[in-house]
């Protein structure tokens, strides 16, 4: 009995912890990223858990997968292996709360999670090679004037 109160226990405990990480469904077709999971009904959840199954996330909100850099840093969502489907328009429900499906077409991807990574400071080279071309321009004019 103590074993399976362990068990459980722990079980809770990933659980717990899973549900604070931030993860997604991103969408290579688009590189959109879906932060929200949907609420699947009573009987997907239990056969989710049972089976294994794909999380299913809302329409909105959503982000971009690779955000602007903004203080030297920027977010990117890297994928996993699990699949995951997002359903635009949400489920459509009976009155026990059974899900009948998607209301319109899915669009399928994979579960992604989110990392913090240093902006690249190659891409802004050009604005330092422009800065010191205009220097060197009004040297070499400063230079020639008689």
């Amino acid at each position: 009995m103590k074993k399976i109160f362990l068990y459980i226990f722990i079980v809770l405990i990933f659980d717990f912890t899973r549900s604070y990480a931030q993860s997604g469904c991103l969408i290579p077709a688009n590189n959109t990223v879906y932060t929200v999971q949907d609420n699947q009904g009573i009987i997907n959840a239990v056969l989710a858990i049972v089976f294994g199954g794909n999380p299913v996330y809302q329409a909105n909100p959503n982000e971009p997968s690779i955000s602007t850099c903004i203080a030297n840093s920027q977010k990117v969502w890297v994928a996993t292996a699990q699949n995951c489907t997002v359903c635009p328009l949400g489920y459509s429900f009976n009155i026990l709360g059974v899900v009948t499906g998607c209301q319109t077409t899915t669009y399928v991807g994979n579960v992604a999670n989110a990392t913090i990574v240093q902006c690249n400071i190659d891409d802004h080279t050009w604005i330092f090679g422009a800065a010191a071309g205009l220097f060197g321009i009004f040297i070499i004019r400063k230079r020639n004037k008689p």
